[in-house]
C-alpha cells in the first residue's frame, strides 16, 4: 500500500478525493487529511507519506512553501498538486521541485489516477538498488522506456530501418512484443512561447504526454512505443490490422486532454499528426515522412488540431505557380527602389493567389512558397546593399514552424522585410542629410568669407555636383542661394543699429561690392537696405 496524505483548506475538495476513486482497491492508504500548509507538514513528518496531493493556496504555509520545505526535508515524497488557478507562474515554480502533475480543479477521476499512477512509477524507479556491477536492476524500471529506444534510435538514425538484417531480433533486443503486422505512427508536436520555454517545462509535458498516451490506448491490443525527439513526442503503434483501425477513436480524446494541460500553460500550441497504416515494419519510414507532412498542414488546418495524412489534399500546383515571372519581377522591382507600397502590393496578392487554391495546397508547397519569397529578398537585398545585421534567411525559415496560419506567416515576412527596407531608407537619408548639416553648420560659421561651392565641397569631403544636388533635393534652393539667404538674415540684425553704414555691413556679412548687395537684399526682401533701416531702426 502506498500511503497519502490529503491537504486542502476546502473540505468539500477534501471529501471528494476521499471518494472520487477506491483507494484500498488501487493500492493506496490515506493516512490523513489537513486543512492548512503546517499541519501537512506536521503529518508528513509523522506518517511519512510516499505521496501529498495538496492545494497551492492554503492558510498559514501556502502550498508552494509546503513544497520547497517537504523538498528540502523528504525530497523522497511525491506530491500532486490541486488547484484552481491555472497561472503559469505557480505551475513553473512547482515543476522546478519536480512535482508529479499540477491537476486544475474540478479534479476529474481520469486525471486524478492517472497523476497517482505517475506517482507509483516514481517511487518505483527511485527505489531501485544498483546491483553489484553498477547497472539498475531492469524489472523495476519502466519498460515503456527500453522499448522507447527503438523508436528513438530510429528516429535518430532513419538508416538503420534499413540495416535490420533480422527482425525477429528486434523484440529481444528492445524488449518488445510484436503484436501484429500493421504499424502506424503519431507525432505530437508542442510549441511553447519564449517565456514558458524551460527544461522543467518541457519534461513535465513531455512526462505529461507519455500518460495521456499510455492512458487512453491501455485497453487495446496493441504495442505502444513512445519517444521524445527535437520537441515532439512519438508514437509508434503496432498491432493487427482490426486493432489500429480503433486508433482513430482515440485521437479526439488524445486532444480533450491537450486542451485541458493548455488550462494549466494557457500559451502552449500542439499539433497532432497522424500517419496512415503500414503493413510492414519497413514502412515506420514512410510513416515518419507521412507525420511530419501531417503536422506541417497546420498552417493551414490551425493550431490544436488532428492531422491525418489521409486527410490531406494532393497538391494540383506548384511553388513556382504563386511565384511566377510577373510576381518576381514586381516584387524585385518593390525591393530595388525601396517602395514599401509596392511590396505590401506583392505580399497581399501572394496570399490572395494561395487562399484562392487552398482547397489543392499541402503544407509542404507553403513552406516552398515562404522559402522562395524569403531566398528573393535576401538575393535582391545583397544586390542593392540593403542588409541587417542578425537577420538572415536561415533565422526566418526556422521561424515558419510557429505559424498556424498563411495570413500570420505571410504578414510576418511583409512587417519583417518592410521594417528593413524602412531602415534602409532612414539609414540612406541620414547619410545624405548629414553632409548637407555640416554643409549648413559651415556656411553659419563662414558666410562673412569669399565662399564659394567648391571650397565647401572640398571642405566636406564630397563631388560639387552630388552635394549641390542632394542640398537643393533636402533644403529646397540652391547652396549658393542658401549662402545668400543667410547672409541677408545677419544683414537685416545688423541693419536695426542706425550707427553702422550700409557699406560696412555690406563687407561684414560676405559681399565685397555694396553695390551688389543692394541687389541682392532688395531681391530677398522687397525693399533696399536703407529702407529696411527707416522701417525698424
Amino acid at each position: 500500500m502506498l500511503k497519502v496524505v490529503i491537504a486542502d483548506d476546502e473540505q468539500h475538495i477534501s471529501k471528494l478525493l476521499n471518494s472520487l476513486i477506491d483507494w484500498n482497491a488501487l493500492g493506496y492508504e490515506i493516512v490523513g487529511n489537513a486543512r492548512d500548509g503546517y499541519s501537512a507538514l506536521r503529518l508528513c513528518d509523522e506518517k511519512k507519506p510516499d505521496i501529498l496531493i495538496t492545494d497551492i493556496r492554503m492558510p498559514g504555509l501556502g502550498g508552494m512553501e509546503l513544497i520547497h520545505e517537504l523538498h528540502r526535508l523528504h525530497p523522497e515524497i511525491k506530491v500532486i498538486i490541486i488547484t484552481g488557478y491555472s497561472q503559469f507562474e505557480y505551475a513553473h515554480q512547482a515543476l522546478r521541485f519536480g512535482v508529479v502533475d499540477y491537476l486544475l480543479k474540478p479534479i476529474k477521476k481520469e486525471e486524478l489516477l492517472r497523476a497517482l499512477e505517475a506517482g507509483r512509477e516514481q517511487k518505483d524507479i527511485s527505489m531501485t538498488k544498483p546491483n553489484t556491477d553498477g547497472s539498475s536492476d531492469v524489472k523495476l524500471m519502466s519498460m515503456q522506456s527500453i522499448k522507447g529506444n527503438l523508436l528513438l534510435d530510429i528516429l535518430r538514425d532513419r538508416e538503420m530501418l534499413r540495416r535490420f538484417s533480422r527482425k525477429d531480433r528486434i523484440p529481444e533486443e528492445y524488449h518488445l512484443q510484436f503484436r501484429g503486422n500493421s504499424w502506424q505512427m503519431l507525432r505530437i508536436e508542442v510549441v511553447l512561447n519564449s517565456e514558458e520555454d524551460s527544461l522543467s517545462v518541457q519534461a513535465y509535458l513531455e512526462k505529461k504526454l507519455r500518460e495521456i498516451l499510455k492512458e487512453e490506448f491501455r485497453n487495446e491490443n496493441i504495442e505502444l512505443i513512445i519517444a521524445a525527439h527535437e520537441g515532439s513526442i512519438y508514437c509508434l503503434i503496432n498491432g493487427s490490422a482490426e486493432a489500429l483501425e480503433t486508433i482513430k477513436d482515440h485521437l479526439q480524446p488524445v486532444k480533450n486532454s491537450l486542451l485541458v494541460v493548455n488550462e494549466l500553460f494557457k500559451k502552449i500550441i500542439f499539433t497532432i499528426g497522424v500517419s496512415n497504416v503500414s503493413s510492414s515494419f519497413d514502412g515506420i519510414d514512410r510513416c515518419l515522412d507521412e507525420c511530419a507532412e501531417a503536422v506541417s498542414y497546420k498552417i493551414i488546418a490551425g493550431k490544436n488540431r488532428v492531422i491525418r495524412k489521409s486527410d490531406i489534399p494532393e497538391n494540383k500546383y506548384d511553388a513556382d505557380f504563386f511565384t511566377d515571372a510577373e510576381f518576381r519581377k514586381d516584387y524585385l522591382y518593390a525591393i530595388a527602389e525601396v517602395d514599401e507600397d509596392a511590396l505590401r502590393a506583392s505580399f497581399s496578392a501572394l496570399t490572395s493567389a494561395i487562399y484562392e487554391k487552398i482547397d489543392y495546397l499541402d503544407g509542404n508547397i507553403v513552406r516552398e512558397i515562404y522559402r522562395i519569397v524569403v531566398t528573393l529578398f535576401f538575393t535582391g537585398a545583397q544586390v542593392h546593399g540593403i542588409l541587417e545585421d542578425g537577420i538572415n534567411a536561415g533565422s526566418l525559415m526556422e521561424r515558419f514552424g510557429y505559424f498556424y496560419s498563411i495570413t500570420a506567416a505571410f504578414n510576418y515576412l511583409s512587417d519583417t522585410f518592410l521594417n528593413l527596407l524602412g531602415e534602409y531608407r532612414e539609414e540612406q537619408d541620414n547619410r545624405s542629410t548629414r553632409p548637407v548639416k555640416v554643409a549648413q553648420l559651415y556656411i553659419e560659421e563662414h558666410y562673412m568669407e569669399p565662399l564659394t561651392l567648391e571650397e565647401i565641397a572640398k571642405e566636406i569631403g564630397l563631388n560639387e555636383s552630388y552635394l549641390s544636388s542632394i542640398f537643393k533635393k533636402q533644403v529646397g534652393k540652391s547652396l549658393i542661394d542658401y549662402l545668400t539667404h543667410v547672409r541677408i538674415q545677419h544683414a537685416k540684425e545688423l541693419l536695426i543699429d542706425p550707427e553702422r553704414s550700409i557699406e560696412d555691413i555690406s563687407d561684414e556679412v560676405g559681399f565685397s561690392d555694396p553695390k551688389y548687395f543692394t541687389r541682392r537684399f532688395k531681391k530677398y526682401t522687397g525693399v533696399s537696405p536703407r529702407a529696411y533701416r527707416n522701417l525698424f531702426a
